[in-house]
C-alpha cells in the first residue's frame, strides 16, 4: 500500500500545477487519481481490519504446515528505474520552478540540451541558472522520503573545479504530499563524502549545511 500510496502521490503533485493553469486533461487526470487515493485508502483499512479480527477467529486444533513465503520488495530492474525516474523528474520540476522566480533556468541534463546551452555533452550538473547576478551549475537530487544521495565522479569533479558557483539541489519527501526542497552551496567544500565509485552524501550533511538564503 505505501508503495502505491507513494506512486499516487507523485503523480498528484505532477498534475496539481497543471490543473491550477487550467489544463482540462489535467484536472480529469487529477479527479481520478484523488479517486484511487481515497479507494486505497479504504482498501488498506478493511484489510487491515480483517487482520486485526483474524486471531478471534482461531480455534483449536491439528496444525498443518503448508507453506511459508518471504515477501520482499521488488528487485526487477526495470521497476527500480523507473520509480527512481518519476523521484528525479518530480525533484527537477521542483527546483525548476524554485529557479524560476529569481531568473532564467536551462535543463541541460540531457547530452542535446546540454550542447544547446554551449556546454559538453555531460556538464557534470543538470540545470543552469541565470541570475541577475549570479549564474549557478545545479545538480538535482531527489529522494521519495528521505536518505544518502550520490554524485558520479563527474559531478564531484566538475563541483571540485567550479565551487562556489556549484549547487546541490536536494528534494526529499518526493513521495509525500510535503516535498522539500535543500540547496548547498559549495557541496565539494561544505559536506563530507564518502567515495564509492562517485560519492556518497548523508541526508545529516545536506541538512546542515543547506542554504536557506532564498526564502
Amino acid at each position: 500500500y505505501d508503495y502505491q500510496g507513494i506512486e499516487l502521490v507523485m503523480a498528484r503533485n505532477r498534475l496539481s500545477e497543471k490543473a491550477a493553469s487550467g489544463d482540462a486533461r489535467a484536472q480529469a487526470e487529477l479527479t481520478k487519481i484523488k479517486q484511487r487515493q481515497r479507494a486505497l485508502d479504504t482498501l488498506k483499512k478493511n484489510n487491515l481490519a480483517q487482520l486485526q479480527r483474524e486471531p478471534e477467529l482461531v480455534t483449536p486444533g491439528d496444525v498443518i504446515f503448508i507453506a511459508h513465503a518471504l515477501v520482499i520488495p521488488t528487485s526487477d530492474p526495470e521497476d527500480l528505474m523507473r520509480h527512481d525516474k518519476e523521484v528525479e523528474d518530480f525533484a527537477m520540476q521542483i527546483a525548476i520552478t524554485h529557479e524560476k522566480q529569481f531568473g532564467t533556468v536551462k535543463d541541460v541534463s540531457k547530452p542535446q540540451m546540454a550542447r544547446d546551452a554551449g556546454l559538453l555533452d555531460y556538464p557534470g550538473f543538470d540545470l543552469l541558472s541565470q541570475r541577475s547576478n549570479d549564474e549557478r551549475a545545479i545538480e538535482v537530487k531527489g529522494r521519495a522520503i528521505i536518505g544518502n544521495i550520490e554524485l558520479t565522479e563527474n559531478e564531484w569533479a566538475k563541483a571540485c573545479n567550479l565551487r562556489s558557483k556549484y549547487w546541490l539541489y536536494v528534494v526529499f519527501n518526493c513521495g509525500t504530499p510535503q516535498p522539500k526542497l535543500h540547496r548547498v552551496q559549495d557541496p565539494f567544500e561544505r559536506l563530507l563524502a564518502k567515495a564509492r565509485g562517485g560519492v556518497i552524501i548523508s541526508d545529516g550533511e545536506i541538512l546542515k549545511a543547506e542554504d536557506n538564503s532564498d526564502e
